[in-house]
């Protein structure tokens, strides 16, 4: 917010409860990837970053504006790194991840350091989606809700389906974030073909309206997947 604030950009809403949950499941998926800075009794910095199978990923770190620019912040990364640090984890051949907003030079340059650097874009869009502005999910695709197919004794393909989708989309499965997603309030969709079975893809929509993640096998049929989860949610406001 403080930086927000200094650029004039104004703040974002606060979802407290929901970021509470999140710091929550993270710090429990993996524990020796969440610490925290104290000075005085209070909490002045943190950082959180998970492991799934090759995939370490910085998730947050902040410092508070009076403590930032003393190393702080690299003093925590380096705490959050596997363990053996980014070198040994490269060499067993796993890869090292983050997002960062180009609003923040300092941060980028300080990952850029342990040889994490820009690659991939990522856009933040939002709005009011107009009626027909995307194409509609094919008659030969069908939607399946998570928790139709497990009502239908379908768990285990369900599972199976979103490993496979989730291996081939970014190199290991993912099974405890679907649990928590779900568990959070977002609705999963699986899409596969009527009439061969053929799994497509899957997605997420949650009450919010935020909508992802989102993995399909062919980038044709993205279209159509958003469009429908465009219709399962109608966000507050």
């Amino acid at each position: 917010e403080e930086l927000q604030d200094r650029r004039g950009e104004g703040r974002w809403p606060r979802n407290e409860g929901t970021m509470e949950r999140l710091f929550g499941r993270l710090a429990a998926s993996h524990p020796a990837g969440a610490w925290l800075a104290e000075a005085d009794g209070s909490t002045i910095a943190f950082g959180i970053a998970v492991e799934r199978e090759r995939l370490w990923f910085l998730a947050f770190l902040f410092v508070q504006p009076a403590f930032q620019a003393a190393g702080l912040g690299r003093r925590l990364l380096e705490r959050t790194f596997p363990a053996g640090g980014p070198d040994a984890w490269r060499a067993r051949g796993g890869v090292l991840a983050t997002c960062v907003e180009a609003i923040q030079p300092i941060s980028t340059g300080l990952y850029a350091r342990y040889g994490l650097v820009p690659r991939v874009p990522v856009h933040l869009v939002t709005g009011m989606p107009r009626p027909g502005a995307l194409a509609p999910l094919p008659d030969a695709l069908e939607a399946a809700a998570f928790e139709t197919l497990e009502a239908a004794g379908e768990g285990i393909v369900l599972a199976d389906a979103l490993d496979e989708l989730d291996l081939g989309a970014v190199g290991h499965r993912r099974p405890v974030d679907h649990r928590d997603d779900r568990a959070e309030g977002r609705r999963g969709w699986l899409y596969r073909h009527r009439r061969s079975g053929a799994v497509i893809g899957y997605g997420y929509a949650q009450p919010s309206g935020r909508l992802g993640p989102v993995v399909v096998r062919d980038g044709a049929m993205l279209e159509g997947v958003v469009a429908h989860l465009m219709t399962t949610v109608q966000p507050a406001g």
